[in-house]
Formats: structure tokens, C-alpha cells, sequence
């Protein structure tokens, strides 16, 4: 039997056991340190109650062998087949209960040097202008907002499709599983989807920042229907073939077809083993999954004991600090340098000039940009990811990096 990640039975059952076909349920583990919120990385040493769910629920008698694989896959964890972020509780760099605390400085000289940057700008203004801040950008932001903020809406709920079309499929018949149509049927709805939703704004007619809002927010939507899809489709794929081991009319079921059947338990079972799939195909868990700050779907993530409304309007409030002062940087100093350099490259006639004009307009636009990369790199990683981690009780606020499975040195984005 081949496995999505192209592992065979007899590759995972020797990967997987000691030889005596007992599995190997330390290795990957992840322990469940229930006692913290939000603290940073700390080693934790693996005990007996970090192997267990804490929750049993008896099985009948006649229960076939594949529920109770499930059953005890539950009470215990390891790695998964499929590889996946390693959720845990942890806080951002930026956090005040981080340990990272060598750039505290420069973060707040950053800070420091945008208060100062917006004194000096409004004070040229008033001088200038007799107003404190230009308004050409900003007025761009009231323009078609109730149509928006609909559309908005309407991609979100467009992108639910997905569930019911997950839930048709496992019930066909078991020779029709995702692998064998299931996939492509999903790959036709996302292509549609995005199509549509990113074809609406221009035709609409829409003004800049509306189009760049709504077009990224459609590529993100469709990373998480991909996921959500995919990873699904993967765990029907798992269902289906540890359902097949049931079917084995064996006095003694072979060692090799009961290391596979405990593999494909495991698989099934969230980290924290308090539920398993396809318990996970519900509504409520797929608004939670398209609320919560992440692209890669999981069965469950570990969660905080409740919602500090103090940190949601913290990161609110600096969401909309952050749009002012990226609006502000791109009114003052990088939209006048470009009008200047669109002037004044119509009036060159040589080559010579014209690459003159480029290099100074590059020059006076290397600050500004640099500015503008930091401030969205904050708003999204660190204040709308963070409210929208707050809001869910999402324990893992480490959005901008994670460390890859297998691979502790390696480093990439979430």
C-alpha cells in the first residue's frame, strides 16, 4: 500500500518499530503542558499524563478493530505520516513575555523614529498647506466600502463549498475515494472560485486599494481551502484504507497489517487526541479553521484558557496605527516621488538621462519602501494575526516561522 508521502507499509512498519512490533509512541511527541499560557519555548520533560488525552469513552464488545485502534490511537501521540507545523503554545518575538529581547532597542527606536517622522511631516504641511496631513489616499478608503465589505463577505462564505463536497465523497462507494476524482473535483472548484472572486474587483472598477485588499485577501482564502481540502482529503484517503484492514477474515491478523492498522490510527487522531477524523467535518470547525491565524489546517491546535479583550483592542488599535502610518508614508514621500519621476522622464530625449532620473528617484524611494515593508510585515504578522489569535484562543503566535519536522535548524514561512 502506497502512502501520500510515498512511504510503503513495509518502509513505515520498519521505520516505525522496534523489531518486536511495538510502535514507538515517544518519538515526534509532542506533551501537552497544560498549566502555561502563551510562555515561550522551554524544554518540558515527557511524563505519563503528556501520553494521555485525559478522556476514554468505553467501546462495545463487538467493536471492529479499526474504532479501537482509534481508541488507543487517541490516548497516545507521535509523529504524523503527513508532515505538518508542530502547534504549540508559544508567544510572538515581539511579545513582552519573550525571551527574544536583544532587538527590544531597535523596536523601539523604530517606533520612536515614525513619532518623529509624523511630527516633522505635519508640521510641513501646516506650514505649506495650512493642513496637517494630505488627504488623497485616504479619501480612496470611503469609496464603494459598503459594496466591499458585501463582496467580502460573500468570498468568505463561497469558500464553505468545500465542506460539503468532502462530505458527499466519503460516502461514495470505497473504489471511489478522494484519490480517484475527488482531488480534481476540488482543483475545478478552486479554480472557479478564484477566477470569479479575482475577476470581480476590476470589474467593478474598484479604486487601487480596494482591488490590492480583496485580491490578497482571495489568495488567502484559497491557501486555506487548499489546505483544508487537501489535508482532508489525505486523512479520507486513511479512513478508507484502515477500513480495509477490517476486512481481513484471518484467525491471526499478520504483524505487518498491525503496525500499518495503528499507523493509520494515529493518523486519523488530532495531536491532542480529543477528536479524531471525520468528527472534524463540521461547521463550527470550519469557521473556527477560516478564523483562525493560520493556513495549514489541523484537526485541533492548542488553544488558552480564554479571550483577554485588553490585548484584542491593543491590536486593533495598532492595526489602524500601522494603516495611518503606511497611508502616511506612501501620501508623503513615495507618491509625490513618483509623479516627479513620471514628469520628468516624458521631458528627457536621451537614454542617459532618462536612467539619471531612475537611479535619483530609486534613491529617494529606498527609505520610505523600507519603511512600508516593516509596517506591513507588523500588521499582518504581529497585530491582525494577533487579534485574530486572541479572538480564537489560537495558542501558537509565532505566525511569521516554524521549525520544519525532522529538520530543527531549518526555518520557513507559516
Amino acid at each position: 500500500m502506497e502512502y501520500p508521502n510515498g512511504s510503503t507499509n513495509a518502509s513505515v512498519t520498519t521505520a516505525l518499530s522496534h523489531g518486536d512490533g511495538h510502535l514507538d509512541t515517544h518519538d515526534g511527541l509532542r506533551s501537552r503542558q497544560t498549566n502555561s499560557y502563551l510562555k515561550p519555548d522551554i524544554p518540558v520533560s515527557l511524563d505519563d499524563d503528556a501520553l494521555s488525552s485525559g478522556r476514554s469513552t468505553p467501546l462495545p464488545p463487538d467493536a471492529p478493530p479499526s474504532m479501537k485502534s482509534i481508541h488507543h490511537a487517541k490516548k497516545h501521540k507521535r509523529r504524523k505520516l503527513f508532515p505538518t507545523v508542530n502547534y504549540e503554545e508559544r508567544v510572538s518575538h515581539f511579545d513582552p513575555q519573550s525571551q527574544h529581547r536583544d532587538f527590544r532597542g531597535f523596536f523601539t527606536l523604530f517606533w520612536v523614529g515614525l513619532f518623529i517622522m509624523v511630527l516633522t511631516t505635519g508640521a510641513r504641511n501646516i506650514k505649506e498647506t495650512g493642513r496637517v496631513f494630505r488627504t488623497s489616499i485616504f479619501s480612496l478608503f470611503t469609496e464603494d466600502l459598503q459594496v466591499l465589505a458585501l463582496s467580502d463577505l460573500l468570498m468568505v462564505a463561497s469558500t464553505s463549498l468545500t465542506l460539503p463536497l468532502h462530505r458527499v465523497w466519503r460516502k461514495r462507494p470505497s473504489d471511489m475515494g478522494w484519490g480517484n476524482g475527488g482531488y480534481i473535483c476540488q482543483y475545478v472548484l478552486q479554480l472557479v472560485w478564484l477566477t470569479m472572486w479575482v475577476f470581480w474587483p476590476f470589474a467593478r472598477g474598484w479604486v487601487w486599494t480596494h482591488q490590492v485588499f480583496f485580491t490578497l485577501h482571495a489568495l488567502v482564502l484559497l491557501m486555506k481551502m487548499h489546505s483544508y481540502a487537501f489535508y482532508n482529503g489525505h486523512l479520507c484517503e486513511t479512513e478508507r484504507k484502515l477500513h480495509q484492514l477490517d476486512k481481513n477474515t484471518l484467525s491471526t491478523e499478520p504483524k505487518s497489517d498491525t503496525a500499518l492498522r495503528e499507523v493509520l490510527a494515529y493518523e486519523l487522531t488530532s495531536p491532542t487526541g480529543m477528536t479524531q477524523y471525520p468528527k472534524n467535518l463540521t461547521w463550527s470547525n470550519y469557521i473556527d479553521y477560516l478564523l483562525c491565524p493560520t493556513l495549514c489546517y489541523e484537526i485541533e491546535y492548542p488553544r488558552t484558557p480564554r479571550i483577554r479583550w485588553g490585548i484584542v483592542a491593543e491590536k486593533a488599535a495598532a492595526v489602524f496605527g500601522c494603516v495611518f502610518l503606511l497611508t502616511l508614508t506612501s501620501e508623503e514621500f513615495i507618491a509625490p516621488v513618483m509623479r516627479d519621476a513620471s514628469a520628468r522622464l516624458q521631458q528627457q530625449h536621451t537614454l542617459s538621462d532618462a536612467l539619471l532620473v531612475l537611479g535619483e528617484s530609486i534613491n529617494l524611494l529606498l527609505f520610505p519602501f523600507m519603511v512600508s515593508f516593516l509596517l506591513v510585515f507588523l500588521v499582518i504578522f504581529e497585530y491582525v494575526l494577533g487579534a485574530f489569535a486572541e479572538i480564537t484562543r489560537f495558542a501558537d503566535r509565532r505566525f511569521y516561522s516554524y521549525v520544519l519536522p525532522g529538520h530543527p535548524k531549518i526555518f520557513s514561512w507559516r
